[in-house]
């Protein structure tokens, strides 16, 4: 392997880095997406992998932190975001055992609050779709709307929501 073609891969993916976090998966793709040799991948990679540069669990960490202070989402959809990264299915499963889908569903529901008008039968529907968008699940987001004092009603049917977990 040519010593020329390890060192551009490996400068890109530091200027790849420079502008913000990537998964293993991620730099990868992005590497070889420009023209990179594999072999050249793999060693920038490496590299990067013992200099503690790519570290996909904090990556995901990050990510998850992020996530939940930007868009709160459900367990669901946050699985989703971290595999589209490139994440694997041991660090998905190992970071969404600290999960706290309660507390983001909670925090969504009080940042939408403050921008719905109406009836307060208006906002809590509005409130529950939003939820249900965001792949919150049927049972937090009964208990959430409960907590802030707009109970879920008999007409909400948990029907046309079913579990996705």
């Amino acid at each position: 392997m040519d010593e020329k073609k390890k060192s551009a891969a490996l400068n890109q993916a530091l200027k790849l880095l420079a502008t913000r976090a990537h998964s293993r998966s991620e730099l990868e793709a992005k590497l070889k997406s420009r023209g990179f040799d594999p072999e050249a991948v793999l060693k920038a990679v490496e590299r990067l992998e013992q200099l503690k540069l790519i570290d996909d669990r904090a990556f995901a960490g990050s990510c998850m932190e992020s996530m939940g202070k930007r868009r709160p989402e459900g367990r669901i959809k946050t699985r989703i975001r971290l595999k589209q990264k490139g994440l694997s299915e041991e660090i998905v499963d190992e970071m969404m055992g600290s999960y706290d889908q309660m507390m983001l569903c909670a925090a969504a529901a009080e940042k939408k609050m403050r921008t719905l008008s109406g009836t307060p039968e208006a906002k809590r529907k509005k409130l529950l779709t939003f939820l249900k968008n965001r792949g919150f699940d049927w049972q937090t987001i009964s208990q959430t709307l409960s907590q802030l004092g707009a109970p879920l009603e008999e007409q909400d049917d948990q029907e046309e929501y079913p579990e996705l977990d």
